[in-house]
């Protein structure tokens, strides 16, 4: 099966914007949130020779501030339990209106950065409680768009560095209320802030503006599209890792290996919305990790390989499940199996459960491919010993994903009509199969999870349909 994502990952990031999206109350006043239907409006920028560049911040633009007093007021409040300690930056505070409008700007930026990073030397007269950190970052992030509001339309290095300083929404907690779903707000913010800052690079001075690529965007792109089931974010992930990479001069095997990776992963998930032609986006991702291979497999150590081969197993996994294609069945088995093989020779406690999902899976399309009932019962002896893994783990996001998994080998292991599988033996599975979808389906409707849910009803309809036809008949 192509879904490749780890389900406790998933559950657990989908219950936690469950649980916390109305935690806080939203600390950005009202005024300055754009309507839906509104166009965000454009920031002009001009160089000397007249090059014009727009740029749109509308999440920058939520954040509204309410003046450098009301900031120092705030802050005051915020210290007053510790005034003597918080000396230093409130005497910053106060002194920052003084001077002309570009070193105003400077003294924003300067001290939006020293609270959102919650710098040690000076904040450290602050709560650092998530409610309070929260607010510290609401405050830092409203004056750096109060910096770039400053920045005049030839000051394109002023609105760089506003920009720039960004980075510090890194320290807004996963119950973040000012973006919805709240863990997904550092990404947001960050992919923002780059694709600006990529527009504004050649009016900022850059000289690197061919392979500059702001730190993180990548996968803060790469997390959005994940999350938001967005191809255009994901691709737009995979062209700034290529830039990122092309840049490195003589990459060392570890920089080679852990482009490799996050290019097919990202890729990968592009592969999932979107299969294209042949599986196009898989393909392409999958080729720097095989390259790899072609280079380092016979210099690399069998417990650095066991990943490598998972990734590519895993790449392939969603190719064929696409492609209904033989060789590359055969390919993701080879890779899979490869893992498997060295987790058992090498680890006290044998393969993963994942480790046997995928490979579960993949063993599995290669039955139906070939019709060989050898592999439906590989399959499901995977399947199984995964769901035990999982039980004895006590992993009870893990044992539903298995058990999404193990519904669907048994349902189309049923289908397969095989002559050796009587109706009777057909009629058992299928109905574990149903027992097992409903056991799991009341989570992925609580987790919101739509992925698992789909394929879970997809096992639901199908192995009833079965069920009926099979009792149906004589």
């Amino acid at each position: 099966m192509k879904e490749r994502l780890l389900i406790a990952c998933v559950l657990a990031a989908a219950y936690v914007a469950l649980t916390t999206e109305t935690r806080l109350s939203t600390p950005i006043k009202s005024d300055g949130i754009p309507q839906a239907s509104e166009t965000p409006p454009s920031r002009i920028y001009k160089d000397a020779s007249g090059r014009e560049v727009h740029i749109a911040t509308p999440l920058l633009d939520k954040f509204s501030y309410a003046g450098d007093a009301d900031l120092c007021i705030e802050l005051r409040d915020m210290t007053k339990s510790n005034a003597e300690a918080a000396e230093e930056l409130l005497d910053a505070c106060d002194d920052i209106s003084t001077g002309s409008a570009v070193e105003i700007s400077q003294k924003r930026i300067w001290l939006a950065t020293i609270l959102g990073d919650g710098d040690e030397e000076y904040t450290y007269s602050l709560s650092d409680n998530e409610i309070d950190r929260n607010k510290r970052v609401v405050l830092a992030i409203s004056m750096l768009r109060a910096a770039l509001d400053a920045a005049a339309p030839d000051a394109a290095k002023e609105a760089f560095s506003a920009l720039d300083s960004l980075w510090i929404a890194n320290d807004a907690s996963g119950a973040f209320a000012g973006y919805n779903p709240p863990f997904l707000f550092r990404s947001a913010m960050k992919a923002e802030a780059g694709e600006a800052l990529l527009a504004l690079c050649p009016l900022a001075g850059r000289s690197d503006c061919d392979s500059f690529v702001p730190s993180g965007m990548p996968k803060a792109l790469e997390e959005l599209g994940r999350w938001k089931s967005d191809e255009a974010l994901l691709l737009r992930s995979a062209e700034l890792l290529e830039r990122e990479y092309r840049a490195i001069k003589d990459p060392s095997k570890s920089k080679e290996l852990d482009f490799a990776r996050d290019f097919s992963a990202t890729l990968g998930y592009a592969n999932e919305l979107n299969p294209g032609n042949g599986s196009a986006h898989a393909r392409r991702g999958v080729k720097p990790l095989e390259e790899w291979l072609g280079k380092y497999e016979n210099s690399t150590d069998e417990r650095a390989l066991r990943y490598i081969y998972s990734t590519v197993g895993a790449a392939y996994g969603r190719i064929a499940s696409d492609s209904q294609q033989g060789a590359d069945a055969e390919k993701a088995v080879r890779f899979n199996s490869l893992t498997f093989e060295i987790a058992r020779k090498l680890d006290k406690d044998g393969p993963s459960w994942e480790n046997m999902a995928n490979l579960g899976d993949d063993t599995l399309l290669l039955a139906e491919l070939n019709r060989e009932e050898a592999g439906f019962q590989k399959a499901l002896k995977l399947h199984r010993d995964a769901y035990a893994i999982t039980e004895k783990l006590n992993l009870p996001d893990a044992t539903a994903y298995i058990n999404m998994k193990l519904a669907r080998t048994l349902q189309h292991y049923a289908k397969g009509e095989l002559p050796s599988v009587t109706k009777n033996e057909r009629i058992a599975m299928l109905e574990e199969a149903v027992n097992l979808a409903e056991g799991v389906k009341p989570l992925f409707e609580q987790t919101g999870t739509a992925l698992y849910l789909r394929m879970t009803n997809g096992v639901l309809g199908e192995a009833n349909a079965q069920l009926i036809s099979l009792r149906q008949s004589k």
